[in-house]
């Protein structure tokens, strides 16, 4: 179980961060759905790494973005953010938008990650095999974009539940219109935001995950981003949609396991 703390940097800045685990410092930069303290995959790198998960800008505070115009202000936040805990180059994972941020981060900041993880993320854009309009689906039926797996989807629901219980439902609401609202600045009405041509910059070595039937970023999107980063590697994982972190966890704690040790995935 992660522990979460306020961290007040030098500009007054205040970031939420979850941390918890032993071993090298990895750094977890989430999706849609924000940090959970349970993290069933966190849970398991935990084990063997330090976790340092950061809930991105916006999602517990609208005000938050209003100083955040583009995706180079996001990255710098982030930098700001490792300074700030006296983290250096450090493994960085990131999961869908995560993915996107961590992206960002290892172009803008190259020295700044030392492996590189990237879970069906978003950031680029294909004409052939566009991302879904997320935010044209009612929320009532967004879970059937993002989840292949429904069962996995009913169990990582339950498990959520369990973990609120006692929260007000309207509170949970707010949270996730807060979460939709900041994810819409940044990735609405495409998600392209010149990443392709800042992918070259990326110098660690790099490991790219997609669920096979992701129905929101199509597993396509894992070769166009292996292609822009070199040596990268891209591997699909079927019976997995874009949570393939909550439907196929343990795959995905292995194959992440065994790329930071430097052992095939």
């Amino acid at each position: 179980m992660l522990k979460s703390e306020s961290v007040r940097l030098k500009s007054g800045r205040h970031w939420q961060v979850y941390d918890g685990g032993s071993g090298p410092a990895l750094l977890w930069l989430h999706g849609p759905r924000g940090v959970d303290a349970a993290d069933p995959l966190l849970e398991a790198l935990s084990a063997r790494h330090r976790i340092v998960a950061p809930v991105a800008p916006g999602f517990n505070d609208l005000d938050e973005l209003t100083e955040i115009d583009s995706v180079h202000e996001l990255a710098l936040d982030y930098d700001d953010l490792l300074r700030g805990l006296g983290l250096g180059p450090l493994a960085i994972v990131g999961h869908s938008f995560g993915g996107m941020v961590a992206a960002e981060l290892a172009a803008h900041f190259p020295d700044r990650a030392q492996r590189l993880v990237l879970l069906a993320s978003v950031g680029l854009w294909n004409d052939a095999y566009p991302v879904a309009d997320v935010f044209a689906v009612p929320v009532g039926e967004m879970d059937r974009l993002l989840w292949h797996d429904m069962a996995a989807r009913d169990a990582h629901a339950a498990r959520i539940a369990a973990s609120a219980a006692g929260q007000d439902q309207v509170e949970q609401l707010l949270a996730l219109t807060r979460n939709l609202t900041s994810l819409t600045k940044i990735l609405w009405p495409i998600p392209d935001r010149g990443l392709r041509r800042r992918l070259h910059r990326i110098a660690a070595p790099t490991l790219i995950l997609f669920g096979a039937s992701d129905a929101f970023v199509p597993a396509r999107y894992g070769a166009d981003f292996a292609a822009g980063i070199a040596g990268a590697r891209s591997i699909s994982i079927d019976g997995a949609g874009h949570m393939l972190p909550y439907e196929k966890t343990r795959d995905v704690a292995a194959a992440i396991e065994a790329f930071l040790s430097g052992k095939p995935a």
